[in-house]
């Protein structure tokens, strides 16, 4: 069967060097349902108020008099949508869960996604290299650290002395990894920055450095600065016993 409404329609939008684009872009309807006028693929719509509605707009948006057209074409219309009447409601609704389920479902699977990104993201870089890697001016440092849990007291009780706590203060020449000990307690462990200070008393110190020449430390006010020699990372483990020792060297 000849396709002459559709074939009327592309007729007024090529008269006047209109594309269906053109005409999405002035009406928001789709281009798919716009072609689908053309073609009369009516089936593609919902029901017979779409199709009026989109021819309507359609001619709207080409200029053309959409009144003129319909009392023109309005018996073929009707006569090619007589066997095409609206569907049945619960069809309309059964299409339209089913819109929703998939749009959902699109929902979750990326919500998925994010989780599953966001746990390799852990697993790979863990929590400390993260900040590092956020707070480092993006330079993350791998460095290996000696053991040091054999040197930690298991108990407060250990290292909660009558006398003075000892008194360390740190400053750094360039980034440094750190990680201070307080007995058993961790008390920090970041990158720290250029020209940063931190303060720290206790009466066992446990100090985790990944490039001693960047720390200068000072003990009960008194520098220290041995340890700057190493070219690897070390553990300083400090306490009121060898406190003087520290000091000496």
């Amino acid at each position: 069967m000849e396709k002459i409404l559709g074939q009327a329609l592309k007729k007024e939008r090529e008269m006047r060097g209109i594309s269906l684009a053109d005409i999405s872009t002035e009406t928001r309807i789709g281009t798919q349902f716009l072609q689908a006028l053309e073609d009369e693929e009516f089936d593609l719509f919902p029901g017979k108020f779409y199709i009026h509605y989109y021819i309507k707009n359609y001619l709207k948006a080409c200029g053309a008099d959409d009144t003129a057209f319909f009392n023109t074409y309005q018996a073929y219309l009707k006569d090619v949508l007589k066997n095409d009447g609206d569907p049945p409601p619960d069809q309309f609704l059964n299409k339209m869960a089913y819109i929703k389920i998939r749009r959902s479902k699109g929902i979750l699977l990326a919500l998925i996604m994010l989780a599953v990104l966001g746990a390799l993201f852990y697993l790979f870089l863990g929590p400390p290299q993260v900040w590092q890697a956020v707070f480092a001016d993006g330079k993350a440092t791998i460095s290996e650290f000696p053991a040091f849990s054999n040197d930690l007291l298991p108990h407060k009780a250990d290292f909660c002395l009558t006398g003075p706590p000892i008194a360390a203060l740190m400053a750094f020449d360039a980034p440094c990894w750190l990680q201070l000990w307080r007995g058993s307690e961790k008390v920090v462990e970041k990158t720290f920055r250029k020209d940063e200070v931190f303060s720290l008393k206790g009466y066992q110190l446990t100090i985790i450095i990944a490039h001693p020449q960047a720390l200068r430390l000072s003990l009960n006010g008194q520098a220290v600065s041995f340890f700057r020699r190493s070219p690897t990372a070390l553990k300083l483990v400090v306490n009121p016993e060898n406190l003087q020792e520290i000091l000496r060297r």
